[in-house]
């Protein structure tokens, strides 16, 4: 093992300045977007006392809404973080870095131990480090959950490694299968594992003819199936938050027709490979409209590549067999090895954005974080090839081959280090998505939230507005809330009363309208009406102790005794992690017993 360190830490130590160098940029870019509600405004990693809620609940629910999103791990790490430093960026940016970083690293370990060459594998994880699509997921402090779960997912395939050496087999099984574990508390796509495992065991690790090398890979991966199956069905059961199969609230013909799903993934996989090959325009909220035919274009193109990789797939693996005479592999990979790698790797890591299940969105850069590792794994094996072949041929044609290289490659490092920057400027990053999707609804409230932090409410308000006038303006309440707030902090209640129920209109289950028009209630003195929006609060929020704690006070104030101690009772229970909500309501009892009231 020390040898193995001795001959390797060069590359090692080259990746890792590499890959910290690309993201030193960002350690100061500010907290925003989902980061708000995910940790600034997310109770629930704001210390270590509520880690049954971390682990029972969605990862929205600390901060007072639903989600489908079940990551306890990527919580708890946030916390780890807030409770260092607050919401300073700084660590929240090293730790996601740093991420990254091993991710590269675990790469080359893998791909090493499949190539047997240094130079294909350093290439493949020195693509991974440094290519610009890879900076939504790393930049993005609420994205850390790929690169998190990435990294327990590539660890446990390296200790899978380890366990088919022979040696501590046990041992290496039972660390990978926690691992495993891990990577699924991170982020839900890594109960894809066991079929990676079996894509890799079946390139790089089985001597068998393929049909019996899919029983041995099946046969080895049984324990992570049985976890996968395990998650499965806890997700679908006491762990569905809201929809686990379908994260769309409302049908529409994109989550009616599965045939449709797929057409547009064919789409969404032309727009990927152009991404790929050459990184411009770069940017979030792709607007990729419904596919509702094989016949579109880039569909049928998309589909025809699709049959043809199947169709070289198979003559590849006719040849190898020919070739070796069905005898044992050697370390000489068939071209069918690393062919079977690259496209099973990539395609297995792209299912759970195929559409087979309906998801929140058709098209994101972060999605191809993990299946990149098996196309650049090809990359980095073709591009030896063609290194040598240039180096045996003339040498002028190698050193000329070498630069095109080193200036790809920068430009590739460039794009990252400028997207990097980008992302440290919310207005800037905003309005760049905006020239490409300008009625983007999410993007529009996303600026006037900046705008509005900055104390430009005017800026804010006329996005706001825009935002209510976009295509989905009546299926997204927060701008209606946002525009109330603008009006109640300008002292005019009637005009934020008017925007809070335009925005309960569109969401019933949004609580924040509710709480504010509450407030607003109470300060006219019209109780009765702030009670019963505090009473829709409470149904939506069962586990806010303040919420009892303000309905107390007021059925107290109206001489409803019993409702209020009942109120009183309950925020005392549930504020049991909550030092201040606790003392102010032991007071408030207090006074009660004592007939103050």
């Amino acid at each position: 093992m020390r040898n193995f360190w001795s001959k390797n830490s060069t590359l090692i130590i080259f990746l890792i300045i590499i890959g910290f160098s690309l993201y030193a940029v960002n350690l100061h870019n500010k907290l925003f977007w989902d980061d708000d509600d995910w940790i600034v405004n997310n109770a629930y990693v704001h210390d270590f006392s509520h880690l049954k809620e971390i682990f029972t609940q969605n990862i929205l629910s600390g901060f007072g809404l639903n989600s489908n999103y079940y990551r306890p791990l990527l919580l708890i790490s946030f916390a780890v973080n807030y409770t260092i430093h607050g919401i300073k960026p700084f660590g929240y940016h090293l730790l996601s870095n740093g991420f990254h970083v091993a991710n590269g690293i675990l790469v080359f370990l893998l791909l090493l131990s499949a190539f047997k060459r240094k130079l294909p594998a350093f290439l493949a994880a020195l693509l991974f480090l440094i290519h610009p699509l890879q900076t939504e997921t790393v930049t993005y402090i609420s994205g850390r959950g790929d690169p998190m779960s990435v990294f327990f997912m590539l660890l446990a395939l390296w200790l899978f490694i380890k366990a088919e050496s022979g040696k501590r087999k046990w041992l290496w099984l039972a660390v990978s299968l926690s691992s495993f574990i891990l990577a699924i508390l991170s982020r839900e796509t890594a109960v894809l594992l066991p079929a990676l495992l079996m894509v890799f065991y079946i390139a790089f690790l089985s001597n068998e003819r393929f049909l019996k090398s899919i029983g041995g890979a099946l046969s080895k991966t049984l324990p992570y199936w049985a976890i996968s199956a395990i998650y499965g069905i806890l997700r679908l059961t006491v762990l569905n938050f809201n929809n686990t199969l379908n994260f769309y609230s409302q049908t529409n013909v994109y989550t009616q027709h599965l045939s449709y799903r797929l057409y547009t993934f064919g789409h969404a996989l032309f727009e990927y490979f152009k991404l790929i090959f050459a990184p411009v325009n770069l940017h979030m909220e792709r607007n990729l409209s419904v596919d509702t035919s094989f016949f579109q274009w880039p569909v049928w193109l998309v589909g025809l590549a699709v049959l043809g990789l199947v169709w070289w797939l198979i003559f590849l693996y006719r040849r190898s067999l020919r070739s070796r005479n069905l005898e044992p592999r050697t370390y000489n990979l068939a071209p069918f090895q690393i062919w079977f790698f690259g496209v099973g790797w990539f395609f297995v890591a792209m299912l759970p954005v195929s559409g087979i299940v309906p998801i929140n969105a058709i098209m994101y850069e972060h999605w191809l974080y993990l299946p990149l590792i098996g196309l650049f794994a090809f990359a980095g094996f073709y591009l030896d090839k063609l290194l040598s072949f240039a180096k045996s041929k003339k040498l002028f044609l190698f050193y000329l081959l070498v630069i095109i290289l080193v200036a790809y490659f920068a430009f590739f490092a460039v794009t990252s280090i400028k997207r990097n920057i980008l992302w440290g400027k919310p207005v800037e990053f905003y309005n760049d998505i905006l020239k490409y999707n300008p009625t983007s609804i999410r993007i529009l409230n996303n600026l006037g939230n900046t705008y509005s932090a900055q104390g430009d409410l005017k800026n804010a308000a006329d996005v706001y507005q825009r935002a209510i006038s976009s295509p989905d303006g009546n299926n997204f309440a927060q701008p209606y809330y946002n525009l109330g707030n603008i009006y109640r902090d300008m002292g005019n209640t009637d005009k934020a009363i008017e925007e809070y129920k335009n925005a309960i209109e569109v969401d019933p289950n949004f609580p924040f309208a509710y709480q504010n028009l509450a407030v607003i209630y109470a300060n006219r003195g019209d109780l009765n009406n702030a009670a019963k929006m505090l009473e829709k609060v409470k149904k939506l929020k069962p586990y806010d102790a303040r919420v009892y704690y303000n309905l107390g006070l007021i059925y107290v104030v109206q001489n409803k005794r019993d409702l209020g101690l009942e109120n009183l009772n309950s925020a005392l229970k549930l504020s049991s992690n909550d030092p201040q909500t606790n003392a102010e309501v032991r007071k408030v009892l207090e006074k009660l017993l004592q007939k103050e009231f």
